[in-house]
This record gives C-alpha cells, sequence and structure tokens, in this order.
C-alpha cells in the first residue's frame, strides 16, 4: 500500500493516540519501486537515488540520483527532468530519447533504490527520519512519527528547509487547526530533507 494513502486513512487519530503499527516499516523497510510493482502512481521526488537498466547496454546501465533542480543525468541523453514524473512517465521518456537517435527499440527499467527522507523531531512520540515516498504534507510526516507526546503544541509546528542557495526558510504549520476544525489550508507540502520540528507547549 502506498505509504501516504495509509496514513490519510489513519486520520487525526493517530496524532494524539497510540504509534504505528510496527507492520509499516517491516512491510516498506529497504523496498524499491518498479514500473511493474504495483505503485504506478508515485512520482519520484528530489533526493531519490534511480537504477535505469538498459537491456543488453552494461555501459547504459546507471545509478543516477534526481538533483534539487529535480534534473538527473544519463549517458547520451544528457539532462532530463525526473522529478514529478512516475517511474512508468520516466521509462518512456528515456525510451524515447533513446530511440530517437541511438537505439533500436530499447527497453528500459527504472528502479527507485533509495527514497528522499525528510525528518521529525522534537515532541512526536518516534523522532527521526522518514522516506519521502512521493508527496508528504507536516501532518503525515507526524503521524509517521507517532503523532504528539502529551507537552507538544501543535499549533507552532515549524518546517526548516534549505533552499538551493544554501539559505534556510522556515514555515509554521498550525496541525491543531487541522485535527480539531478540518482544515488543512496552512498545512504544508514538503521537500526532500525538509525538518519538522514540533515544540513543547507552556502550560
Amino acid at each position: 500500500m502506498n505509504p501516504t494513502r495509509w496514513v490519510l486513512i489513519l486520520g487525526a487519530g493517530l496524532l494524539f493516540g497510540a504509534p504505528l503499527a510496527a507492520g509499516y516499516g517491516q512491510e516498506e523497510s529497504g523496498a524499491g519501486l518498479s514500473a511493474d510493482s504495483g505503485e504506478q502512481n508515485y512520482h519520484i521526488g528530489v533526493g531519490d537515488l534511480l537504477q535505469v537498466e538498459v537491456y543488453d547496454e552494461k555501459d547504459l546501465t546507471k545509478e543516477v540520483r534526481v538533483l534539487t533542480d529535480g534534473f538527473i543525468s544519463f549517458p547520451l541523453i544528457g539532462a532530463l527532468k525526473a522529478a514529478g514524473l512516475t517511474v512508468g512517465q520516466l521509462e518512456k521518456k528515456i525510451t524515447a530519447r533513446l530511440a530517437a537517435k541511438y537505439l533500436v527499440s530499447p527497453q528500459v527499467t527504472v528502479f527507485v533504490k533509495e527514497f528522499s527522507s525528510v525528518f521529525v523531531f522534537g515532541e512526536v512520540k518516534n523522532p527521526g527520519s522518514f522516506p519521502l515516498y512521493g508527496r508528504m504534507t507536516a501532518f503525515e510526516a507526524i503521524t509517521l512519527a507517532g503523532g504528539f507526546t502529551e507537552v507538544a503544541n501543535p499549533s507552532r509546528v515549524k518546517v526548516i528547509r534549505r533552499e538551493k542557495d544554501g539559505q534556510e526558510v522556515s514555515f509554521v504549520v498550525d496541525i491543531e487547526r487541522i485535527t480539531k476544525k478540518g482544515d488543512a489550508s496552512q498545512d504544508r507540502e514538503l521537500q526532500a530533507n525538509d525538518r519538522v520540528i514540533v515544540p513543547r507547549g507552556f502550560f
């Protein structure tokens, strides 16, 4: 099951209730995705490590990292936008580029070997790093971290992001509006290496 969909099904209850079942980590640990793995809807993200294989072309079997601009660099065809595409879409794109000038009927397979991560710290039950499976919000990341502790301040969650120029920017997300009012307008979609910081409340 797609982890993000799994999080959405759990909903707000987990943020204040029991931590995630152990089966989640066992199901996803070490797993990669290919176009025929049943995860056709996964969108490749910045920071993902991809294994690209071209059948019967050893020199064109490469590991490539999706750079911060969303591009990969691949032999013969150079820079290619990968972020935002599904695995299947990227396979078709590489196939078309190779077939246009270089190979006859190339057979291309793309496999996600390593997912980019986000980090959740502070007043959550299971702080740490979590794979960024396509699109994920701050609310979903906190749920993956087991939800808030009893002393957390859910209205002042901070997302810290390092931009391409090296500067850090931060955003405040009011998770309490989501859990109590169903208002997700302030939720923030995360990017690779974002840090989600849950502060302690003052009582």
